[in-house]
């Protein structure tokens, strides 16, 4: 986990797609077999947050940059997802988050919070990288 305040409630949560109930799962039973929280393993399901308005944290960054090899994804809101009980922490590199699971049965309802897959206008964009 990084250390820095979870992002506001208006903060927009993208997730690259299509996902199912059953991708969902997998997914978050992957998380649980290489991750422990607390001390206890963790479900989670991974998905970057749009924390500023321009620049690669941003929706449009992310989706360029991060997931442009998705033809859909998924946008919900981080109100949304708390709303729904889900905690959303900070992990890996900036803007990664983790949206964390209770229990397989919380799938259905994470699947729904996540909303229809919506077409990504930045699928297939080749994305120029500096080297160092």
């Amino acid at each position: 986990m990084r250390e820095e305040p979870v992002p506001h409630d208006a903060t927009i949560v993208v997730r690259g797609g299509p996902d199912t109930a059953e991708k969902l799962v997998a997914h978050a039973e992957r998380v649980r077999r290489a991750f422990v929280l607390d001390g206890q393993p963790v479900l989670g399901i991974s998905v970057f947050a749009a924390l500023d308005d321009l620049g690669p944290a941003s929706v449009d960054g992310i989706l360029s940059a991060k997931l442009a090899t998705y033809r859909v994804v998924h946008l919900a809101s981080l109100r949304a997802l708390a709303g729904a009980g889900f905690a959303v922490l900070p992990t890996f590199g900036w803007p990664h988050m983790t949206v964390v699971l209770g229990g397989l049965d919380q799938v259905g309802a994470l699947l729904a919070t996540l909303g229809p897959a919506r077409v990504n206008p930045h699928y297939g964009e080749m994305v120029r990288r500096r080297r160092g």
